[in-house]
């Protein structure tokens, strides 16, 4: 009787991982909860600047942004020189060095634990020209990366829990675990990573052999290049229009469970 009872409790604690696990997967889908809401709405927003710099476009071919709570936005800049603009409680909160041309900034948080919500949400803003052509590096643990048109930068973006939105550029290097990710134009090349969330890219028009992957999440390119589209998905409808086999150019896209659209 007890070897009964056991068994009982073991598959009623199954059907609740498996339910649980259901549920996870429906609101992936549908979006119906964003969690990023629920994280700021813990967490307290920063309004007090703590670091305001201008430098020259020349003396910067890179630039790396890591942090762990707050939006990261590029705005383009009124001028020819690169600002950068840090909201958080404490100034001992960001870290900005400029070393051989590498313009870093780090964004930590000030909390009394994770697990009372007591932090603080920090952004970082950086106003850029149009015209930067070098490589941007993206390090966020939970919050929002939006960067303007950069048709000649390479965008490398390592996201764990909130939505991508990039202009133009010319590469995209993306992984993301939760969260949304929205390209306008890739003009050069991308590799899109998504564990959770809906891939848009508006057009491709990629001169190098590319990929896009996505675990939970639909996958939609408005327009594209005349390439050749190579796709696989698990589960899913697939609907594709001018799709050139004979291209010397490859998207791969791979979808678990998402639709996979490219063209109008």
């Amino acid at each position: 009787m007890k070897n009964r009872g056991f068994i009982i409790a073991l598959i009623i604690l199954l059907l609740l991982i498996i339910a649980g696990l259901i549920w996870f997967l429906i609101i992936c889908l549908t979006g119906s909860f964003n969690f990023m809401n629920g994280f700021r709405s813990f967490g307290r927003r920063s309004t007090n600047i703590v670091f305001d710099e201008t430098y020259k476009i020349e003396d910067i071919n890179n630039i790396e942004i890591i942090s762990k709570a707050g939006d990261i936005t590029f705005e383009e800049s009124e001028d020819d020189n690169i600002r950068v603009v840090a909201y958080a409680k404490n100034s001992s909160d960001v870290k900005v060095n400029l070393n051989k041309s590498k313009l870093k900034v780090e964004n930590s948080v000030s909390s009394k634990g994770w697990f009372n919500f007591n932090f603080d949400i920090n952004d970082i803003i950086v106003y850029i020209p149009e015209d930067y052509s070098n490589e941007i590096n993206l390090r966020s643990n939970y919050g929002d990366c939006k960067i303007t048109s950069l048709e000649e930068a390479s965008i490398i973006v390592d996201s764990d829990c909130g939505n991508i939105d990039l202009g133009d550029v010319k590469n995209a290097t993306i992984k993301s675990d939760y969260g949304d990710i929205k390209i306008n134009t890739i003009f050069n090349k991308c590799n899109i990573n998504s564990a959770c969330g809906d891939i848009k890219v508006y057009s491709v028009q990629i001169q190098e052999n590319s990929s896009i992957k996505s675990d939970f999440g639909d996958v939609k390119i408005n327009n594209s290049n005349d390439i050749y589209v190579d796709t696989n998905v698990d589960l899913g409808d697939v609907k594709i229009r001018n799709n050139n086999r004979y291209s010397d150019i490859t998207l791969k896209i791979d979808s678990s469970c998402g639709d996979i659209k490219v063209g109008d």
